[in-house]
């Protein structure tokens, strides 16, 4: 009986100590992707209060320009029944000025309204998955924020194609592929909420897995616009987020604010200190810096740093080269690097803005 009893619990013993491994690391899992997510909520919120204030400046340019439109109406009424012909030629010129700027602040206005309703698509869809167990499964590695025309993520576990649109934020794991076709562009955040790409036409890009510190994208076609925020500048947005929170709640019993606030202390202790790196047939690291990535089967790669400065590592070969702003890095499709080159900035088409 006695010696049944100790053998059952040995074989306890052993299954408990090959278990803990795995559900530790489960839980690790579980955190680091709630972690992931809490990141990406502020980033989205920042997003939606930035194009909430943009909304309501362009609200008042457009009173400004109907006032004017006015007066200078009356002014166009008032000299054509004195027969001022000067009068009514500088009103008329005013008139026109007017209407042009209340068209384009129109029409601003009508992208940030489009820009602040897919952050709130995407910010309901990442709380969403927040507020799930923290132990799920998804590796989930980056949500498309907005999308522009005709663009599609590829999966890689079932091989399906689901289509993005404006209302819809697509959630992205390892191995799976964003495509964009003609006049279409997606954008994409990532790296804890630091970090934001947007895909220009006709593009082809791939989630990686992780390496060691360092989040992984590939470019496998076309052309990408990157941006990174500094760490110390993206720390300071959470703390500030977090703070204006706690007071809050002081006075507002709100939900989502506290269930945010409790979990940035359990964050805390995930530093933010994962490195981005995009491949194509060379490797390009970045902290915290702006820049371009155009990929070509037949060219290669060419980067252009806009802000900051990246890293520039060939395949092939020992040589790696630091661009700068101002600059850009080449390498043939062999994966052979060139020496940075100077540009011109002011000339660059700014697709990544339309």
């Amino acid at each position: 009986m006695n010696k049944r009893f100790f053998k059952f619990a040995a074989a306890v013993v052993v299954l408990v100590f090959l278990l803990c491994p795995a559900v530790s690391m489960a839980k690790e899992l579980g955190v680091h992707r709630q972690s992931w997510l809490f990141g990406i909520i502020f980033k989205l919120k920042t997003m939606k209060d930035k194009e909430i204030a943009g909304i309501r400046k362009y609200d008042a340019e457009i009173q400004k320009c109907n006032a004017t439109i006015r007066a200078s109406e009356d002014i166009i009424s008032k000299a054509r029944q004195k027969g001022n012909i000067k009068a009514e030629q500088i009103a008329r010129e005013a008139l026109r000025t007017a209407q042009e700027a209340k068209r384009k602040n129109e029409e601003m206005k009508s992208l940030a309204e489009l820009n602040k309703k897919r952050a709130e698509t995407a910010y309901a869809s990442v709380y969403n998955q927040f507020s799930k167990e923290a132990g799920g499964k998804e590796e989930i590695r980056g949500v498309v924020s907005s999308v522009s025309g005709n663009a599609f993520i590829l999966l890689k576990r079932d091989n399906a194609t689901i289509p993005l649109s404006d209302d819809r934020a697509g959630f992205l794991q390892p191995g799976d592929e964003i495509w964009t076709l003609g006049k279409s562009s997606a954008e994409l955040q990532m790296l804890d909420g630091r970090g934001s790409v947007r895909l220009g036409e006709y593009s082809r890009f791939r989630m990686e897995e992780d390496s060691a510190g360092a989040q992984v994208i590939n470019i496998m076609n076309g052309r990408i616009h990157a941006a990174v925020d500094k760490l110390d500048e993206h720390q300071k947005m959470i703390e500030d987020k977090i703070r204006a929170y706690k007071e809050d709640l002081k006075t507002v019993n709100d939900e989502i604010k506290q269930k945010l606030v409790e979990a940035h202390d359990k964050f805390l202790r995930w530093s933010y200190q994962k490195k981005f790196e995009v491949r194509t047939n060379v490797i390009m690291s970045v902290r915290g810096t702006q820049f371009l990535v155009y990929e070509d089967e037949k060219m290669g790669t060419e980067l252009i740093v806009l802000e900051g400065s990246v890293e520039m590592k060939g395949i092939k070969g020992d040589k790696t080269i630091i661009v700068n702003a101002g600059y850009k890095g080449t390498a043939a499709k062999d994966g052979i690097l060139s020496d940075p080159e100077k540009i011109d900035l002011s000339k660059i088409e700014r697709w990544w803005e339309k």
